[in-house]
């Protein structure tokens, strides 16, 4: 006689949102890391072109600042996009570590209610030996004492 969880269904249904939770907090992840490196990027591009800028240049002309600092500008607006999307990323990390942390829960309760019925099962089961084996002490007993009376 094996034991089999009668909620095993449930429970494997609790592990899978688990696991599909971990999947999504891993893609947000990723597009969080993305972006943060995009805006690492785009921070070096315009340090670097401002850098440009400063140095003195002897034959510099006019449109080429003009034209650094439309590049600069521009870059300008990339970055501030790209704090709007990084800062959505971060509210969908922290939303998706939230629902991870429940469905975690979820699953270790029905994993602490399988282990509870698991441990009560052994223990009705060793009960059940136990009386058995009495029993059988007891039949064997009194077959001894009536071949002892004979």
């Amino acid at each position: 006689m094996s034991y089999r969880f009668p909620l095993q269904r449930v429970l494997d249904v609790k592990e899978k949102e688990k696991q599909q939770a971990q999947q999504e907090l891993g893609s947000s992840l990723k597009k969080q890391h993305d972006a943060e490196e995009q805006m690492s990027m785009l921070s070096e591009k315009r340090e670097a072109v401002q850098h440009r800028m400063l140095q003195p240049n002897k034959g510099c002309k006019a449109s080429h600042l003009h034209e650094h600092q439309r590049y600069i500008s521009h870059l300008d607006q990339q970055i501030v996009q790209l704090q709007g999307y990084l800062q959505e990323t971060r509210i969908e990390v922290e939303q998706k570590q939230g629902i991870l942390i429940e469905k975690s829960k979820e699953e270790r309760v029905w994993q602490t209610w399988k282990q509870e019925l698991f441990i009560r099962y052994q223990q009705e089961a060793s009960k059940q030996e136990q009386e058995m084996l009495d029993e059988m002490a007891s039949i064997r007993y009194f077959r001894q004492q009536q071949i002892d009376v004979d």
